[in-house]
């Protein structure tokens, strides 16, 4: 499958180069080229891409503004000079995020990760089924775990941590990259942590408990949780 990408950068030596590695790779496509972020969000308007690379610090609109303007955002990775902004990157659900220079190996890695995420939503489009289990990179071991098992996933700057009774594993990887390939039991309750309703104990005001751990519910994500635990009651 031939996936589209729109690159986004007021740096001309960086359209360059990241437009070189593009047609390097023999799965991706180049829909697009902007400068700016008015430029990038007007061609979005019209043109579903499927990975967008995105500069943070440029003119008028920032990358991160050009996020917050997007209804359906694209996966996207953010390739920048500034590396301080990681931590707001991934806070806004990116799913990697390159430093200038960017070698084409660092690129690949990336586009790969974004690519097998990408990959997994068509099978499960296709197929309309899920697996029972999925596996989870850590920075020496690839770990299977059964969604069945997984009582909480929190987010920890640009890791996830995901929690079961018998242990917890650390992955670098974004909240809403696994969010969106969980199955219904799971609901997010705030900026930092999804949760499996299976393994609710208790509703404790606007935390919930899942063992001995309680977890807050933030106000963003609390009709949601309440809508979906309201749909489980049965008195």
């Amino acid at each position: 499958m031939n996936y589209q990408i729109l690159i986004v950068d007021d740096e001309p030596p960086a359209r360059k180069l990241l437009s070189d590695y593009v047609s390097k790779v023999s799965s991706l496509g180049l829909a697009e080229v902007c400068s700016n972020g008015e430029e990038a969000l007007a061609f979005l308007k019209e043109n579903p891409v499927d990975i967008l690379l995105l500069d943070i610090r440029m003119p008028l609109m920032t990358g991160m503004d050009l996020l917050n303007e997007l209804k359906d955002k694209p996966l996207t990775i953010f390739v920048t000079a500034y590396e301080e902004y990681a931590v707001k990157g991934y806070e806004l659900d990116v799913i990697d995020y390159l430093v200038k220079p960017v070698s084409f190996e660092r690129f690949r890695k990336a586009i790969d990760k974004a690519v097998e995420y990408l990959s997994v939503q068509v099978v499960a489009e296709e197929t309309g089924e899920k697996p029972d289990y999925f596996f989870i990179k850590t920075d020496t071991r690839i770990v299977k775990f059964l969604f069945a098992e997984v009582q909480a996933i929190e987010a920890q700057r640009e890791y996830i941590k995901i929690i079961t009774a018998a242990r917890k594993v650390m992955s670098l990887v974004s909240l809403t990259s696994i969010a969106n390939a969980l199955p219904g039991e799971f609901v997010r309750i705030h900026r930092s942590f999804i949760i499996n309703m299976r393994h609710i104990d208790e509703v404790q005001s606007n935390e919930v408990l899942i063992g001995k751990e309680l977890y807050p519910i933030s106000r963003n994500y609390r009709d949601e949780f309440f809508k979906k635990l309201g749909d489980r009651k049965l008195l």
